[in-house]
């Protein structure tokens, strides 16, 4: 792959220690040419976080999708599994679903080929005419689709791990949260005008949460692992081992932000928690962790539940979000669950918007020709090993 502008020599500084280190260049976050190297490289052969299961919750039920331009459909067949499949019909290609629904089987809407819920073709009007043509060589495409606890992934690669090894030890290290006991209470899907990796990096750092976050989250500061997750460091943001209030840890496809905190991240100063989760133990039950599933998963998971965001690429300078909100049944059976569930939706939408504003700023600087590459402070140390991570997929040479 040629090397953006100024070349070899900008990624380099990329590659050095945070401390030492540069952004990636601008080109990065705005060429069509990269961001489709991303799409073939990365996208294409990672594991994509698609949502909660919930929504396709009984046989039949199914939601028409789109990921990095590979339009496909999750359906939940007859027997209760949850299947994905191209959503290209075997025929002439036509998109055979849209939206979301309950079928008993797929019609494509041009020549009326019918597909059963596991993908078999089960009619083709007028074929008994060609020769040699068995329905059973042309069913839906599969797609693989595997769970973790109820969050779904889609990869595009059929040669890819399975998601388990793919995720490596966050799995084990999240497992006190009970994945498969969190009920999605919420889930909102917008767009907006940015590179997918501006939005992602963002999330990933506190460096902005004085500035950005200034009228609530950054308020939040109870003690020093509240203060280094707002953005106040007393000590370099991740050092101190074990003793430490934030520790970064780093996997093969993955990062964290393990902290030790008062309160609760999951809302404004003011707002009292739900009770915690009763699964929590060890660190867990400490403060939070954000967990970040590389290319572009965010796991927030506090004491009393967890969101996460789904990013999704629409071009070099276009990203579709989901922010899902989840909690154990337990909790969404509580009496008062609907008014008090209100303060952790009111923290979400207040940051995320306080986010897009000033994503979208970044993204108009980083159009011009002017831009360059800046210098990484000590808050930066997991965009820092994303933005490696992500060389390492993308070029071709380390």
């Amino acid at each position: 792959m040629p090397e953006p502008a100024p070349g070899a020599r900008t990624l380099e500084r990329v590659r050095r220690p945070v401390l030492e280190a540069e952004s990636l260049p601008p080109a990065w976050y705005v060429s069509p040419e990269i961001h489709a190297r991303e799409v073939e490289r990365v996208f294409m052969r990672a594991w994509n976080l698609i949502g909660h299961d919930s929504r396709v919750k009984t046989p039949g039920d199914y939601a028409a999708l789109e990921f990095a331009g590979v339009p496909f459909v999750v359906v939940r067949g007859r027997d209760g599994v949850v299947r994905a499949f191209a959503n290209t019909c075997r025929h002439k290609g036509s998109r055979i679903v849209s939206g979301d629904g309950n079928a008993r089987a797929f019609k494509c809407p041009y020549h009326g080929w019918v597909y059963a819920l596991d993908g078999a073709l089960t009619g083709a009007p007028q074929m008994e005419h060609s020769k040699n043509f068995e329905r059973r060589d042309y069913g839906l495409v599969p797609i693989r689709l595997e769970s973790w606890g109820r969050l779904m992934f889609v990869s595009f690669d059929a040669t890819a791990p399975s998601l388990m090894d793919y995720l490596g030890e966050l799995p084990a290290a999240l497992a006190p949260y009970n994945f498969d006991d969190m009920i999605e209470v919420r889930r909102r899907e917008f767009e907006i005008g940015c590179n997918w990796k501006i939005y992602y990096e963002n999330v990933m750092e506190p460096y902005h949460t004085p500035t950005v976050h200034a009228g609530g989250l950054a308020g939040k500061n109870e003690d020093e692992g509240a203060r280094m997750l707002s953005g106040n460091a007393g000590e370099l943001f991740g050092a101190g081992g074990e003793g430490s209030p934030v520790r970064l840890e780093f996997g093969r496809n993955h990062s964290a932000i393990v902290s030790r905190h008062a309160g609760s991240r999951g809302l404004l100063p003011g707002d009292e928690p739900f009770p915690p989760i009763r699964t929590l133990a060890g660190r867990t039950c400490e403060g939070s962790i954000w967990a970040y599933a590389y290319p572009s998963t965010t796991i927030s998971c506090q004491r009393e539940g967890l969101w996460y965001i789904e990013i999704r690429p629409l071009g070099p300078e276009r990203t579709a979000l989901a922010l899902g909100t989840c909690f154990p049944a337990e909790t969404v059976r509580r009496p008062d669950f609907g008014a008090r569930v209100e303060a952790y939706y009111r923290r979400l939408d207040q940051t995320a918007a306080e986010d897009v504003d000033v994503v979208l700023e970044q993204q108009r600087g980083l159009a011009s020709p002017l831009a360059r590459a800046g210098r990484l402070s000590h808050l930066e140390a997991i965009p820092h090993a994303f933005r490696n991570w992500l060389l390492d997929q993308v070029l071709d040479e380390p």
